[in-house]
């Protein structure tokens, strides 16, 4: 078949050359362009990469603007092989999503002639010989000091790659002066043990990316379905492309874009958590309808969008039926009272339990983690009835997706906070992991990459069941499915109360009182700096899909730390909201006020971050030259006066600056600001446009 030429927006994509999938171009500079080459997988034992070009299907209309197009190839070889190549574009980015769907007319099975995944997904071509530089971007590493996920960049210049040498990625820029392409792939594990491994061919100027393990089980049969690459090309340095990469991740990505909104979260759990550590009381004392309402009372004062009830509300695990001892009229009088508000009600959930007597159980007990052939393990859920782990990778994953819609439908839930997911755990051979015929330790691979597939698929079921619902998966241990893969559907809580003692080095013959086990459990300027952490990501991945909660208590130098922290995109807010007095409300209600002003041009704006946390003084600026609107957040350790100056704004915008000590607008239209901080203090200045 002749090649065939597919105008994409910004992009041009050419299929139908020999020996490569598509060439991808920029639409406006057609000398920047790159070649991929096509998968291999291994089949019946033999590798298959014969793709010839046959045919384009209909485009179709994506819900936020986009197009997808599916082009087809085949490899007529025996067995007969088709490859479906779907293509996702977006009219104003030079970012485009990828993946197969392999299919056969006859019976055929993926194997592991040698024991191991033989999938080449892709190899990426274009630069010289000799000259590749390379920025390998890396999102999951989990510091215990501040417990909590770090992204990192390691750059190599050309002649510092090697052959044989892999890269976990998931995000891989090859750059030089004129142009950068960006590949990625939508998965996620704790760096370094990725599923997939990127593989640079320096000497020819090249990228492959290679299944590692887990992506399929010898003797699966076809059809096998990838999960989504991404690619993007742009001409410049590779910040430019890394500006359109956030972009592309804030505007076009995800088809239900509510986890985007730069929404205020309220959640009950730190409050659970105090009666317990300094009360000794049960850490589900306070879910009660009473405590609920006067919360969310206080919580609209404030002007919190969503109030979320953690663990506690549920008779059971599994079930997920509102517990009525708890709640005699399940949570009507919460709902009424939340759209009286304007509000939107989130529940507390671990989508991988299910209670002994729950129906779900009862019904399918083969839907249950096994580890080494042993029965599965009982456990009590916060002081709910003992519960056991359920395989996200089974049958188990469609009436959890039919729970959260059901829940949706009768109490109006919107947000679904995920809790308690481990990546590892099931080696069970009555699931969709492998069977008899494949070992413990493949099951067990399979498990841990097929279970993060899962929650995709649940969290984007339940988006487009549920409109404007949100799914909020807690990251806030190491061990969890962290990458770009969920971050597609979904959104992550990134910090829960920073470090252990123990992640600190304390031993435990050390007496510490009241033992709340975390060591940031108290006001101050020491647990925002930690919670800061999501704004590290916000170069690369905007900081709004990482929600961390701040405490809301006094006195007003912690306050002013929390918000300040809050709003660089983490917009969680935690406490004891009955405690809060009039002045505490007051000044809670103003920033929070004036932050929803800006919000939306905040969570837009590309960041730009003068010094570290910790570092004298830190300031983060959140605005968005083409409208004049955002915000500067400025912390500090030593007092002093500090005097900082704005990027240029577009002429004529700009309205008003609130929070200044002093302020003057520049002849090339930069903001000078200049205010004055207190030891550990912190302030947001706003800047309010047309």
């Amino acid at each position: 078949m002749s090649t065939q030429r597919f105008p994409l927006g910004l992009l041009v994509l050419e299929a139908g050359r020999p020996g490569e999938l598509f060439a991808l171009s920029l639409a406006q500079a057609p000398e920047c362009a790159v070649t991929l080459g096509g998968p291999a997988f291994e089949v019946e034992g033999r590798q298959r990469s014969g793709w010839r070009f046959t045919e384009r299907a209909l485009e179709r209309s994506l819900v936020r603007g986009g197009k997808e197009l599916t082009l087809y190839y085949d490899d007529p070889a025996s067995p007969a092989l088709e490859l479906a190549l779907t293509v996702r574009t977006y009219p104003h980015s030079p970012v485009l999503r990828f993946r197969y769907e392999l299919h056969s007319p006859d019976p055929a099975r993926l194997t592991k002639a040698e024991g191991c995944d033989r999938i080449r997904y892709f190899s990426v071509s274009g630069w010289p010989a000799g000259e590749l530089s390379l920025a390998d971007i890396q999102l999951s590493h989990f510091d215990p000091v501040p417990h909590s996920y770090m992204p990192c960049r390691v750059d190599y210049r050309p002649g510092e790659l090697y052959e044989g040498q892999r890269l976990a990625g998931p995000i891989e820029i090859l750059h030089d002066e004129q142009a950068s392409l960006l590949v990625a792939y939508e998965h996620g594990a704790d760096h370094p043990h990725s599923f997939f491994d990127f593989f640079p061919h320096p000497a020819q100027g090249t990228l492959e990316l290679w299944a590692r393990r887990g992506n399929y089980h010898h003797g699966q049969a076809l059809p096998f379905t990838s999960v989504w690459f991404e690619l993007g090309l742009a001409g410049g340095l590779v910040e430019n492309l890394l500006e359109h990469y956030r972009r592309f991740f804030l505007e076009d990505l995800a088809e239900n874009a509510a986890s985007r909104e730069p929404l205020l979260f309220y959640n009950t759990w730190n409050y659970q958590e105090r009666q317990r550590y300094f009360r000794g009381r049960p850490y589900l004392e306070s879910m009660n309808l009473e405590r609920m309402l006067a919360e969310i009372d206080v919580a609209h004062r404030i002007g919190i969008d969503v109030f979320v009830i953690d663990t506690g509300w549920y008779s059971k695990t599994g079930d997920w039926a509102v517990d009525p001892g708890r709640f005699p009229d399940g949570l009507q009088q919460v709902r009424r009272r939340l759209q009286e508000y304007g509000m939107r009600l989130g529940l507390w959930f671990n989508p991988t339990v299910a209670a002994r007597t729950s129906r779900i159980y009862r019904e399918h007990p083969e839907f249950a983690m096994t580890r080494e052939g042993q029965p599965p393990r009982w456990h009590e859920v916060w002081e709910t009835e003992e519960s056991t782990s359920m395989c996200l990778a089974s049958g188990y994953a469609d009436a959890f997706i039919e729970t959260l819609v059901r829940l949706h439908d009768e109490l109006g839930v919107s947000y679904f906070k995920w809790d308690g997911i481990g990546q590892w755990g099931c080696d069970s051979p009555l699931h969709n992991h492998g069977g008899p015929e494949n070992s413990p330790e493949e099951r067990a691979a399979c498990y841990a990459y097929e279970m993060g597939r899962a929650m995709i698929r649940i969290a984007e079921e339940v988006g487009k069941r549920c409109p404007g619902s949100i799914v909020d998966f807690d990251v806030t241990e190491g061990g969890r499915f962290v990458g770009l893969g969920f971050l597609a559907a979904g959104k992550y809580y990134l910090v829960n109360n920073g470090p252990y003692f123990s992640s600190l080095d304390i031993p435990q013959s050390v007496r510490i009182e009241p033992d709340t086990i975390n060591a940031l459990f108290y006001p101050g300027p020491a647990r925002p700096r930690v919670c800061r952490t999501g704004a590290r990501y916000d170069s690369i991945i905007p900081s709004v899909l990482f929600m961390t909660h701040h405490l809301t208590d006094g006195p007003a130098l912690s306050q002013l730390n929390s918000l300040a922290a809050l709003m660089l995109g983490a917009n969680g807010l935690w406490g004891d909201l009955l405690a809060l007095s009039e002045e505490d409300i007051d000044l809670l209600a103003a920033h929070l006020g004036d932050y929803k002003r800006v919000r939306q041009a905040a969570t837009r704006a590309y960041p730009r971050v003068m010094g570290f946390a910790g570092s004298s003084p830190e300031i983060h600026e959140k605005v968005d030259p083409q409208t004049a609107s955002g915000l500067v957040a400025f912390f500090t350790v030593m007092p002093g006066e500090i005097t900082y100056v704005t990027r240029p704004l577009a002429p004529g915008k700009l309205q008003e600056v609130k929070g200044t000590d002093s302020w003057e607008l520049l002849p090339d239209g930069r903001v000078k600001i200049v205010v004055n901080l207190e030891r550990d203090g912190a302030r947001v200045v706003y800047l309010f446009g047309v």
